[in-house]
């Protein structure tokens, strides 16, 4: 970082909200020895965007320049880390590319492909979107997060926020801050819950193991609110929202929009089921249905088929007995027939 940079932040600037909102870099600085600045794009969770020029290869990239307290927690950076360099191996048309992390003084930054248009959560702003165009970015939100997953990657925080537009409506995922290996928890070791609550799974929510189908069921959030406009879950704090969407099952996407195809509605509640095992096995399979427009039923869960099962066996079990028992004849009826007594008249003269 050059002098002119550090002399901008002061100590009272130097925390999550004072960084972000001082650490800004000026066009021309150049940071790492082998990036200018150009602009800057946005501030995200992890810190501040910029457009920059890769002096070393001659290309536009993104450029995000990390929170400070990384640097001094040697421990949750090097977590960090290690996570991007699993982020790092992911190649898809529709993923953004991490090309490199980098330190610049006491700041690091990491280099990755650079996008020219817009985020799908500004696009929200205005509204739900076409059908057409939500079916592009969803198909292509499976795509990416098929390869994404392939690497036993899980996102863990897929917004519209972290989803980019080109000029031809070309999605593609970024922002892999907290992306994890399959399987770990959803809580950092303090005990907080990782990602962001209006998207956050029902596993993740309650701090239980993930996996890529906590990334489908935030395609299932995207989805819904692209084509209604609104969140199916959306109303009080967002702790509230998210109690709702642990304990309830998810508003019918079918009766928000009766005129959408019978398939597509399917596909969102399959996605949004509150049990990861009832959702699609991983975003390769989704995508599959979601190509075929046929959504198969979502399996049950193992008690319920036990359950079920065993009511099936006792039926059987009934009926066999019902068939095989020896008849026994049933004993005669006695019918009890009426008497009549006759008495003799006698005449009076």
């Amino acid at each position: 970082m050059s002098e002119s940079v550090s002399e901008r932040i002061t100590p009272e600037a130097a925390t999550s909200t004072g960084f972000l909102a001082a650490a800004e870099l000026n066009p021309g600085d150049v940071v790492a020895g082998r990036f200018r600045i150009e602009g800057m794009l946005g501030i995200g969770g992890m810190g501040v965007v910029y457009r920059a020029t890769d002096l070393s290869l001659g290309i536009e990239v993104a450029i995000k320049l990390l929170r400070p307290e990384l640097a001094r927690k040697p421990e949750a950076f090097e977590r960090f880390r290690q996570e991007l360099l699993l982020a790092r191996q992911v190649s898809s048309p529709h993923v953004v590319r991490i090309h490199d992390i980098a330190q610049h003084g006491e700041r690091w930054l990491i280099s990755m492909d650079y996008i020219a248009g817009e985020s799908l959560e500004h696009r929200l702003d205005a509204g739900k979107i076409s059908l057409d165009s939500a079916i592009k970015i969803t198909r292509a939100l499976l795509v990416g997060l098929a390869a994404v997953h392939q690497r036993s990657v899980v996102h863990r925080d897929l917004k519209p926020a972290n989803v980019l537009l080109d000029a031809s409506d070309t999605a593609y995922l970024s922002d892999f801050g907290i992306a994890r290996a399959a399987g770990a928890t959803g809580v950092t070791q303090t005990g907080m819950v990782i990602g962001t609550p209006e998207y956050l799974s029902p596993e993740q929510a309650r701090n239980d193991a993930v996996d890529g189908r906590s990334d489908l069921y935030a395609v299932g959030l995207i989805l819904y609110e692209m084509l209604t406009g609104e969140l199916p879950f959306a109303s009080g704090t967002p702790a509230e929202t998210v109690m709702q969407r642990i304990a309830r099952p998810a508003p019918s996407l079918a009766r928000a929009r009766p005129d959408l195809p019978g398939w597509l509605a399917a596909f969102c509640a399959r996605l949004l089921e509150r049990d990861p095992r009832r959702r699609f096995a991983d975003a390769e399979a989704a995508l599959h249905a979601f190509d075929e427009k046929k959504v198969p039923r979502a399996p049950l869960d193992r008690r319920v088929a036990f359950g079920v099962a065993a009511a099936l066996l006792v039926a059987l079990a009934l009926a066999l007995w019902i068939v095989k028992r020896p008849v026994t004849p049933a004993p005669p009826v006695v019918v009890a027939v009426p008497s009549v007594a006759v008495l003799p008249f006698e005449t009076s003269d």
